[in-house]
Order: structure tokens, then sequence, then C-alpha cells
């Protein structure tokens, strides 16, 4: 079974089972995501229509990877994976601060992505939506 870091030294499509624990979840423009971690590291998994629950412990299975210039590395159970609910937890030793920063550069990529797909509407100052001035 793969570990988080081992994720990061597959090809793009290759498909691997992992154990992580739920860090932190999001939706952006219908693609449902998570952060998710282990003991080696953490990743941003796209999770289709699985059903998880923030902080729970899972198994990722026939998740494809997939890698981005720049070094990122994230997977997708949305094609066929599944997440099944385990008892033993999954520890990750990496502090809360690091975790909400990681999370932030995920979820605002995704955002980006989104925008740039379409999916989500162009980004606006908050002062014109208000009907204020910049």
């Amino acid at each position: 079974m793969a570990t988080v870091k081992d994720l990061k030294a597959l090809a793009s499509g290759e498909e691997a089972t992992f154990r992580a624990r739920v860090l932190r979840l999001w939706e952006i423009g219908g693609l449902r995501m998570a952060l998710v971690g282990d003991d080696s590291g953490l990743t941003r998994i796209e999770l289709g229509g699985a059903a998880v629950e923030d902080g729970g412990s899972y198994e990722f299975r026939r998740a494809a990877v997939r890698q981005y210039d720049g070094g990122w590395t994230s997977v997708s159970i949305a094609d066929g994976g599944e997440a099944l609910a385990i008892d033993e937890g999954v520890s990750t030793p990496q502090d809360e601060a690091y975790i909400e920063r990681t999370f932030k550069i995920l979820s605002g990529i995704q955002r980006k992505k989104g925008r740039s797909e379409g999916r989500l509407p162009p980004w606006e100052h908050p002062a014109k939506q208000s009907g204020g001035s910049t």
C-alpha cells in the first residue's frame, strides 16, 4: 500500500491505493475536493461522489495520480476510485498551521482553475459587488 509521499513518484494516470485522514473539505465549481494526509505528507484529492467526513480515516482505492508543472501532485477517485472508511485512525504529524496554509494554497489554486475553465464567475473586488467604487 502506498503512502502519500509515494504518490509523488508515480506518473500521471497511474493508480494507487493509500490510507489517509481527511483534514479539510471544499467544493469549487461543482468539484468536491479534500486535503488528506498521513505520516509522510499531505495531498489534494478529487472526491467525485465519494462520501467522506472531515477528520475520518479512509482507504482510497484506485486513486488516479495527476502530476502538474512545478512538482505538484494530486489524486482523483472521481472516475472509478472509491473511499472506504477504516477503523484504524491515520496519524498526521503536521501541525495545524501547516495544514491550514496548505489548504489555503490548494483551494486557491482550484478556484483559479475553476474561473479559467468557466465553472466559476470571474473574480470581482468586494467593493464592486456591493455597489461601491475602487
